[in-house]
């Protein structure tokens, strides 16, 4: 009787142990790799939980497309950085928010041709380029719009809007910016002035939605008392 009950622990304590692995894609500021490995704002805040929930996956670098698919069809992943939309709500589970986000067009500076103030206008330009399966695919597909040339790869949609081979590039704003004046391209490809983004949120970490709700619950209380000790703010503050 000792030894069921001793192995009824033992199972029930494998079950219950967070074995989530993360995924992500190369966005910097929030995920970058370097010579020590990836860091990056968002890199550093799910290290920091990973430490408090006892997590010691490695976190995968690979690409969004492969990511969401993985997270979205397989029990024990979670993806960072995501933006917790209507359409997403109900496909995953949710912890965050880590950062928000800002979408709007970038073009090139010297396209004085193109004048986008409305999504209406944006709509007549001749080709938008959009990363499959993001947020600004997603946003793009859900307010009608048709001129879009969809890759599956972020990196080269930004090297169509760089070589001037699209009008327009849906992208978050912040981060699109920092890459910009690392690369010295803000000079060189310029947001759009609207009258409003196309879309403002805020970004999770999302987890399949057979996830148990223990670990979901640790995760984010983990987020939360590092935003009230100040080990959050610490972090956001080294890539500043």
């Amino acid at each position: 009787m000792k030894t069921i009950i001793i192995a009824l622990f033992l199972s029930l304590s494998l079950f219950s142990e967070d074995t989530i692995q993360p995924l992500t894609e190369t966005w910097t500021p929030y995920q970058m790799e370097s010579k020590h490995g990836l860091i990056g704002i968002s890199v550093d805040l799910v290290k920091e939980i990973q430490k408090r929930v006892g997590n010691n996956k490695k976190i995968e670098l690979t690409t969004w497309n492969r990511a969401y698919h993985i997270t979205q069809n397989k029990e024990g992943y979670a993806l960072f950085l995501t933006t917790r939309s209507k359409k997403r709500e109900e496909l995953f589970k949710w912890v965050g928010p880590i950062s928000s986000m800002k979408l709007v067009f970038f073009k090139n500076k010297f396209r004085d041709d193109i004048v986008v103030k409305t999504l209406n206008d944006a709509k007549k330009v001749g080709s938008i380029v959009v990363a499959k399966k993001t947020i600004a695919h997603e946003k793009l597909l859900e307010y009608g719009f048709k001129n879009l040339e969809v890759n599956s790869l972020a990196n080269y949609s930004f090297t169509k809007l760089k070589e001037n081979k699209v009008d327009l590039y849906p992208v978050e704003y912040y981060a699109f910016m920092y890459k910009l004046k690392n690369m010295k391209l803000d000079h060189a490809i310029v947001p759009v002035q609207m009258q409003e983004p196309i879309y403002e949120s805020q970004l999770y970490i999302a987890f399949n939605k057979n996830t148990d709700d223990t670990i979901i619950e640790n995760w984010q209380k983990a987020l939360d008392t590092m935003k009230n000790d100040g080990s959050y703010t610490k972090i956001i503050n080294r890539y500043k």
